[in-house]
C-alpha cells in the first residue's frame, strides 16, 4: 500500500481558487507569455499530502505532435503547432485524429460548452511546466448536462464507442458535472456500452453544479487517480437542506459502470457521498483515497438506484455492487456513515481509518459502519436484497466524545413503510474481525434491527456472540498520530498501513 502522509490542518486544506492562479516562469526565459498562470499548483505541495492528490509534473515531455491550445491563439488561423496554437479546445479536437495529443498551454479556457472528446485514445494534459484551466463556472444551460469534461460515448470515426484516453495535470471548474463519461445505454441500441478505458489522473476538478465526476451505465474501466476533487453540488447551495447529504452530488458518481479503479485521491467538502459505485457497479476498487468533510457519507459499496439503470440480464436480483473492494482509505468527518454497504455482494472492507463519522453538517444519519437498505424507487420497485458474504477486517473507528457510541447498525423495514414485503440490509451474518472501536469516553454499541436477530445497543462481547465473529476484534483508543495511523501496538496492522 502507499502511504498516506496526511499532516495537512484543514486551514491549509480547504484551497481556495486564488492558489490556482499563481505565476511562474513557463518558458524558461523569467517571463510568462500572456495569459500563462504558471506551474501546477500542486508544485511544492506534494509531500504535505503524501500519495494522494495530483503529483508534480507526472505527464513527462510533451510529444512532438501533439497539438497545441492556448487562450492567446486563434483558431482561423491555427495549425496546432506550438507556434500557431488553437484558442479553443473543442476546435482542437475537431480536427484531431484518435490518439492525439491535445496541449493546453497555462491560462483559462471559456469554451461556452463541454469540451467534448469524440474520438478514442485522446489525451488533454497542460504543457509540461504549465497549468491550464477549463472554467464553466459561468455557463449554465438549465437542466442541459454540459460537462466540463464529456467523454461522448460515440467514436464519430468508427461508430463504436470511445475507448482510452486521458485527462491529466488539468484544472477543471464547474459544469454539470466537472467530467462525464457519457453512454448508449438509452440510445435504443443493442449495444448499451459507454465511455471506457479511461484515465483522470493529478486534476483538480471542483465546483460542479451536481456531481463532480459522472460515470454512466455502461462506462467501464475507468481510472481515478491521483486528483483533488472538492465543492460538488454548487447549484444546490442555497437549498435549506444543502447540508443533509441529500441533495444527490457526489464526489465521484458510478452508477453500474464496472471495474472502476478510485485511488490516491484527496476527496473534501462534498454535498452528498464521497465516492459509490452502484447500479450493479461490479469489481470495483476504492483504495488510498483521503476522504473528508461529506454532508453524506464517505464511501459506498452499493447504494440506491431506479431499476431501469441495472443490467438484469446479469444480475436478476439488482445486487447494487457485485464484489467491490474499499482498503486503505481514510474517511474524516461525514455526515452519514464512513463506510456503508447497500444490497451488496460479496463486498470486501479492510484496513480504512473511520473518524468522527455521523458528525458533519445536519444530516447525522446512520453508524460509522452501516448496512442499509436499497430501496430502489417506491414508485416502481425491483429486487432490493440485503447485503450478502460482506467481510469487514482490519478496520479502526475512532468516534469522539460527542458521539452517540454506536458503531454497527444494520436496518430493516417492515412491510407496509416502504413496499408490500419486509426490506433488510442483512442476510445472515457478516464475517468480521481484526476491528479497533473506540468512542472517546464512552463503550461502543452495536445494533442489529432484523426480526428474530435483535440486538439493541449492546456491547462488543454480546456483538460477538450475537455474529459468531469478531473474536480478535477490540475496544481501544487507537492512539491516532498525526498521520492517522495507530500508535496502540494493539491495533498494528488495523486501519490505513504506511
Amino acid at each position: 500500500m502507499k502511504k498516506l502522509c496526511l499532516l495537512l490542518k484543514i486551514a491549509v486544506i480547504v484551497v481556495s481558487c486564488a492558489v490556482f492562479c499563481g505565476c511562474g516562469d513557463v518558458d524558461g526565459n523569467g517571463t510568462n507569455p500572456p495569459g500563462h498562470t504558471g506551474t501546477s499548483p500542486w508544485s511544492g505541495q506534494i509531500s504535505q499530502f503524501g500519495d494522494v492528490g495530483p503529483r508534480a509534473n507526472t505527464g513527462g515531455n510533451d510529444p512532438a505532435d501533439g497539438i497545441y491550445v492556448s487562450p492567446d491563439g486563434n483558431d482561423s488561423i491555427a495549425d496546432g503547432s506550438i507556434s500557431a496554437p488553437y484558442k479553443s479546445i473543442n476546435a482542437a479536437l475537431e480536427g484531431a485524429p484518435s490518439g492525439s495529443t491535445i496541449i493546453l498551454r497555462g491560462g483559462t479556457y471559456r469554451e461556452g460548452r463541454d469540451v467534448r472528446v469524440r474520438r478514442s485514445n485522446i489525451t488533454i494534459k497542460s504543457a509540461k511546466g504549465e497549468w491550464a484551466i477549463i472554467d464553466l463556472t459561468t455557463f449554465n444551460p438549465g437542466n442541459d448536462e454540459h460537462s466540463g469534461v464529456e467523454f461522448y460515448a460515440e467514436d464519430e470515426d468508427t461508430n463504436g464507442i470511445v475507448t482510452g484516453g486521458k485527462l491529466q495535470s488539468v484544472e477543471v471548474m464547474g459544469g454539470f458535472y466537472a467530467v462525464g463519461f457519457d453512454t448508449k445505454w438509452d440510445w435504443e441500441q443493442a449495444d448499451r456500452s459507454g465511455a471506457s478505458n479511461i484515465i483522470i489522473e493529478d486534476c483538480v476538478l471542483h465546483d460542479s453544479r451536481n456531481d463532480v465526476i459522472k460515470i454512466k451505465p455502461g462506462c467501464d474501466d475507468i481510472t481515478i487517480r491521483y486528483n483533488e476533487i472538492y465543492n460538488s453540488g454548487r447549484e444546490h447551495s442555497g437549498h435549506p437542506d444543502f447540508n443533509s447529504g441529500e441533495r444527490n452530488s457526489e464526489g465521484i458518481d458510478n452508477v453500474n459502470g464496472a471495474r472502476m479503479h478510485v485511488h490516491n485521491n484527496y476527496i473534501h467538502d462534498i454535498c452528498s457521498n464521497g465516492v459509490y459505485a452502484k447500479g450493479g457497479a461490479v469489481d470495483a476498487l476504492i483504495e488510498n483515497n483521503r476522504i473528508e468533510r461529506t454532508y453524506g457519507a464517505g464511501i459506498m459499496v452499493g447504494f440506491d438506484t431506479s431499476p431501469e439503470f441495472f443490467d438484469i440480464a446479469v444480475n436478476p436480483k439488482y445486487y447494487e455492487n457485485v464484489r467491490g473492494i474499499v482498503r486503505n482509505n481514510l474517511t474524516i468527518d461525514t455526515g452519514w456513515e464512513g463506510i456503508g454497504l447497500y444490497a451488496s455482494m460479496d463486498a470486501q472492507v479492510y484496513n480504512n481509518t473511520i473518524v468522527n463519522a455521523v458528525s458533519y453538517g445536519t444530516g447525522l444519519y446512520h453508524s460509522p459502519i452501516y448496512f442499509g437498505v436499497a430501496t430502489q424507487d417506491e414508485e416502481n420497485p425491483a429486487g432490493c436484497p440485503p447485503n450478502i458474504n460482506p467481510s469487514i477486517h482490519h478496520n479502526i473507528v475512532s468516534q469522539p466524545s460527542s458521539y452517540n457510541d454506536r458503531m454497527i447498525d444494520i436496518r430493516y423495514i417492515p412491510a407496509g413503510n416502504v413496499y408490500s414485503h419486509d426490506l433488510s440490509a442483512l442476510s445472515g451474518n457478516p464475517t468480521m474481525n481484526n476491528n479497533c472501536y473506540y468512542v472517546a469516553g464512552k463503550n461502543a454499541t452495536f445494533t442489529d434491527n432484523r426480526p428474530g436477530s435483535i440486538l439493541d445497543s449492546a456491547p462488543l462481547d454480546a456483538w460477538r456472540a450475537h455474529i459468531s465473529g469478531e473474536s480478535s476484534s477490540i475496544e481501544v483508543d487507537p492512539a491516532l498520530g498525526a498521520d492517522y495511523v495507530a500508535a496502540n501496538a494493539q491495533c498494528t496492522g488495523m486501519g490505513i498501513q504506511p
